[in-house]
């Protein structure tokens, strides 16, 4: 037991804590990993240029990342509750039914991009004939006022899988009985969702809303496929990959915006997780 406790451990250290302790460290430093460039410990000096010079670009960014978490969160959520109502028996379209909205999480990010990207492509993919039959003509995630609500659905469509089968699983955890008592008392349809599905599902609620924030919070890969952080998609997560990787290679600078988005996440998370927590003691005792 304390053999395998102690790998466990060691794992975490090796892909958790080192990682997040090296990235703290390069944050505090001007390194760009270019050949031929030195390193030397800045102190706060990308901190401070988050938060004076580049905060216009920060700022962006944080209002950017708001508008995704919120937009996936929620709408992943309704749509996936809906989605598990119909998805819950145990006929076989509703196992088909099942299969299909689990496949884009089994296709990858980058394949899922390619797919919306040829979908929405202005020079002639399908959505550019549907919306032509109608007279309208977009960029599409090359419009401004377009690229973010079309991003927050790929999100959406990739992860909605997941958060169906976690609602479906919470839906079955009900016993048939409360809703047989309910049918009998004349409860419709409404009622008794409000009053027995939606409460007694709180565990499941807890663990999906956790699951979309802390997922949309950190997303950057699918954001890098579909736009490159343009057209008002430049999340925390793009504008760290871009500082670290792209043409200035400011590993230093992108360091700091993720650390900063590591202390964001957990300020976000904790409580919202306290609040849901609470939420089911209320609720189930």
């Amino acid at each position: 037991m304390y053999i395998g406790l102690f790998l466990g451990l060691a794992v975490f250290a090796a892909f958790g804590v080192l990682p997040t302790a090296a990235n703290i460290l390069i944050s505090f430093t001007d390194y760009t990993s270019l050949p031929g460039t030195g390193t030397s410990f800045t102190g706060w000096s990308n901190y401070v240029a988050m938060a004076t010079t580049q905060l216009p670009g920060f700022m962006d960014s944080l209002k950017a990342t708001v508008i995704f978490v919120v937009g996936v969160t929620v709408i992943q959520n309704a749509i996936g509750l809906m989605l598990a109502h119909r998805m819950q028996g145990d006929s076989r379209s509703a196992a088909v039914l099942r299969v299909l909205c689990f496949v884009p999480i089994v296709l990858g990010v980058t394949v899922v991009g390619l797919i919306w990207l040829l979908l929405f492509d202005p020079a002639g993919g399908p959505a550019t004939s549907v919306f032509g039959f109608f007279g309208v003509q977009s960029a599409f995630f090359g419009s401004d006022s377009l690229a973010m609500p079309l991003v927050i659905t790929v999100q959406v469509w990739q992860n909605l899988g997941f958060t169906t089968v976690l609602f479906i699983g919470g839906l079955k955890a009900i016993p048939a009985s409360i809703y047989e008592a309910a049918a009998l008392d004349g409860v419709n349809a409404w009622k008794r969702f409000h009053k027995i599905t939606w409460p007694l599902m709180a565990p499941s609620v807890t663990v999906n809303i956790l699951f979309a924030v802390i997922g949309s919070v950190t997303t950057y890969n699918l954001i890098y496929v579909l736009t490159d952080g343009q057209y008002g998609t430049n999340t925390l997560g793009m504008l760290a990959f871009n500082s670290a990787f792209g043409a200035t290679a400011d590993l230093g600078y992108g360091a700091a915006v993720t650390t900063v988005l590591f202390v964001i996440t957990v300020i976000l998370a904790l409580p919202v997780a306290a609040l849901l927590r609470g939420r089911e003691r209320r609720i189930l005792g």
